[in-house]
C-alpha cells in the first residue's frame, strides 16, 4: 500500500507562487483524511443518479461546460500563465485542445458508446449485445506541467460515461485546479458528482487507498509504480501516463530549415516540461552538423526567456525547484563527461527583461558529443535540453531511438513520406509522426498514452472514452426453447447434432460442409 513516508511532510495549507517572479498567487487548504472519506462516500451516493440521467442529458451539460470554458477563457489562461510561468500563447495552446475535446465527445460519444449487436452462431435463437456501463467513482490525479488539458481529458470522459469524479490536481497547480472546479460547477454539474481534493503525495496515497472504481494517474514513473502497486492489491483498473524520453529521427533528405524550427520548438515548448518533448535527435551524419547550426540559430533568434504574461516571452519558467535541479545536474554531468554545449546550459534567476531575480529559468540547451551512457541521454530531463547524435543509417537511428525504457512519442523527418511512415511504424511508442512531433500527438481525437515505462491505457479519442467504461454483455431469447442444446440430458442424438453443426460451420471443404445437411 502507499504510505506517507515517500511524500512531502503533511501540511495544512498549500501556497502557490509564480515560478517566473516568485510572487504568491493564493492558498488552498489541504483536504483532511476525514474529508476524503466523506468525499468518497458522497461520490458513491451520487453516482447511480448521475448515470441514470442518461447520455443525452450528460452531453447537454457538456455543452454547458464548453460554453462555461469559453466564457472563462481569460480567467483560465491567466491562472495557467501565472501558476506555471508559461507564455500566454502556450497556455492558449493548452486551452484549445481542452475545449475541442468536449466538442469532439459531444459529437461522437453517442456513436462511441452505442450498444452493438453480435450474432453468435452457437445460439442463433438468442439476441446478444454489448453495452457500456460506468465504472462508478473515477479518481483523476493530474500533473502540473499541463494542468488544464491533462486534467480535462480524463475528467470529461469520466463524466460523460456516467462516473462521478474525485480530482486531485498537483500541489504545483492548486489554483488551476480550483478554477477548473468552479467552471465545471458553473456548467451545472452537481458538486457531489465532481469534487476537487487538494494536497500533497500523502493525500494522493489516501485517495488511492480509499478504493475508487477506476484511477487515471499522470505523473512520474516512481509515483506511478506506487499507484500501480496499490491498485494491483485492490484490483482497481488503472490508466497510467508516466512521461517519456522522446526521440526524433532526421533523414538525409529532410527539409533542414523546416526540421530545425520544428525540432527546436518540440524540444523547448513549455520550457521542455512536456512528456512528449523531443529530448533526443538521431540525425544522419551528413546533415547532423548543419541541422545543429540551424537549430542553434532558431534558439538564438526565436527564444526569449521571461514571465508568461510578457508578450515577448517564448520560453517560460521551470515550475519547481526540484525539476530545475534535475536539469542542471544532467547537463553539468554530461559536460564533465565530454558533451559539448552548442547553446544554453545555464540557469538564470530572471528572464530577458530582468524581473525581480526570484524566478527559475533554464536557457534552451543543445548538446552534442554525447554518449548513450550519459543520464541526459538515458533519463527523462523534463527541461529545455536536446541532445543531437549523428548516425550512419536509418536502421541505426531506429535502434537508438528505441533503446529506451520509455515509449510515449516519436517522429521521423523526411521528404519521403512513405519511408517516414515505414520508420514511424517501427518506433516503439504510443504516438509517432512524420514531419511533426507535438501538434498531431496533442489532438483530442487521437488516443493518448505510451508503452513501457511511459505507462499503459489511453486517454482521449474513442479509446479514452471507452477506457472510462466497463463493458457488459447482454443476452435475451428471441425464441424460447423448452430445452437448450447444451443443457441436460446429454444424449447420442445431441452429440450427432453437434457434430453435424460443427461440420457445417467448420468443414475443410465446401463438399464436406454440404454433407452435414445431407441425410
Amino acid at each position: 500500500m502507499l504510505t506517507n513516508t515517500s511524500f512531502a511532510p503533511v501540511q495544512t495549507m498549500i501556497e502557490s507562487t509564480n515560478p517566473a517572479t516568485g510572487d504568491p498567487l493564493g492558498r488552498v487548504t489541504v483536504t483532511t483524511p476525514e474529508a476524503i472519506t466523506t468525499a468518497m462516500h458522497n461520490a458513491r451516493l451520487a453516482q447511480p443518479a448521475w448515470e441514470r440521467r442518461g447520455l443525452r442529458q450528460r452531453l447537454a451539460l457538456m455543452h454547458n461546460l464548453q460554453n462555461a470554458m469559453y466564457r472563462n477563457l481569460d480567467r483560465i489562461i491567466d491562472c495557467v500563465v501565472a501558476e506555471q510561468g508559461k507564455p500566454r500563447f502556450e497556455a492558449f495552446s493548452e486551452f484549445w485542445p481542452s475545449i475541442e475535446l468536449i466538442a469532439y465527445y459531444r459529437r461522437n460519444a453517442p456513436h462511441i458508446l452505442a450498444s452493438r449487436r453480435e450474432f453468435i452462431n452457437l445460439s442463433p435463437h438468442r439476441r446478444h449485445s454489448i453495452e457500456y456501463r460506468a465504472h462508478g467513482v473515477v479518481l483523476v490525479i493530474a500533473p502540473w506541467n499541463f494542468p488544464l488539458v491533462l486534467s480535462m481529458s480524463p475528467i470529461v470522459a469520466a463524466l460523460i460515461g456516467g462516473n462521478t469524479v474525485l480530482y486531485k490536481p498537483s500541489e504545483y497547480a492548486t489554483q488551476t485546479g480550483e478554477v477548473i472546479t468552479r467552471v465545471i460547477h458553473e456548467a451545472g454539474i452537481p458538486r457531489d458528482v465532481f469534487q476537487v481534493i487538494q494536497g500533497y503525495g500523502d493525500v494522493g496515497a489516501a485517495l488511492v487507498s480509499a478504493h475508487p472504481d477506476k484511477i487515471c494517474f499522470t505523473g512520474s514513473v516512481a509515483t506511478g509504480r506506487k499507484v500501480a502497486a496499490t491498485a494491483g492489491e485492490l484490483l482497481i483498473p488503472l490508466t497510467l501516463e508516466l512521461g517519456g524520453k522522446d526521440a526524433a529521427i532526421v533523414l538525409e533528405d529532410a527539409d533542414l530549415d523546416r526540421a530545425a524550427r520544428g525540432l527546436a520548438w518540440a524540444g523547448m515548448f513549455n520550457a521542455g516540461q512536456a512528456c512528449l518533448s523531443i529530448e533526443r535527435i538521431y540525425a544522419m551524419r551528413s546533415i547532423a552538423e548543419p541541422l545543429v547550426e540551424k537549430m542553434a540559430q532558431v534558439v538564438r533568434e526565436s527564444m526569449h526567456l521571461g514571465a508568461g504574461a510578457d508578450p515577448q516571452t517564448t520560453v517560460g519558467a521551470i515550475t519547481n525547484e526540484a525539476q530545475i535541479k534535475i536539469i542542471e545536474s544532467q547537463v553539468q554531468e554530461a559536460v564533465a563527461q565530454g558533451a559539448r554545449v552548442v547553446t544554453g546550459g545555464q540557469r538564470l534567476q530572471n528572464g530577458h527583461n530582468g524581473h525581480s531575480g526570484r524566478g527559475r529559468f533554464y536557457t534552451p540547451t543543445i548538446l552534442t558529443q554525447v554518449t548513450p551512457e550519459m543520464r541526459v541521454v538515458k533519463d527523462e530531463t523534463f527541461g529545455p535540453v536536446i541532445v543531437v547524435v549523428p548516425v550512419d543509417s536509418a536502421e541505426e537511428a531506429l535502434r537508438q531511438a528505441n533503446d529506451t525504457r520509455y515509449g510515449l512519442t516519436g517522429s521521423v523527418w523526411t521528404r519521403d513520406r512513405a519511408r517516414g511512415l515505414a520508420l514511424a511504424r517501427q518506433m516503439r511508442v504510443g504516438n509517432a509522426g512524420v514531419n511533426d512531433h507535438i501538434v498531431s500527438a496533442s489532438m483530442p481525437h487521437l488516443p493518448w498514452g505510451g508503452v513501457g515505462d511511459s505507462g499503459y491505457g489511453r486517454t482521449r479519442g474513442m479509446e479514452g472514452l471507452r477506457e472510462m467504461m466497463t463493458t457488459q454483455a447482454l443476452s435475451v431469447d428471441r425464441l424460447t426453447l423448452p430445452n437448450e442444446l447444451f443443457w441436460y440430458p446429454y444424449s447420442a442424438r445431441k452429440m450427432t447434432l453437434m457434430r453435424r453443426i460443427m461440420q457445417l460451420l467448420y468443414g475443410e471443404t465446401l463438399i464436406d460442409r454440404l454433407r452435414a445437411v445431407l441425410p
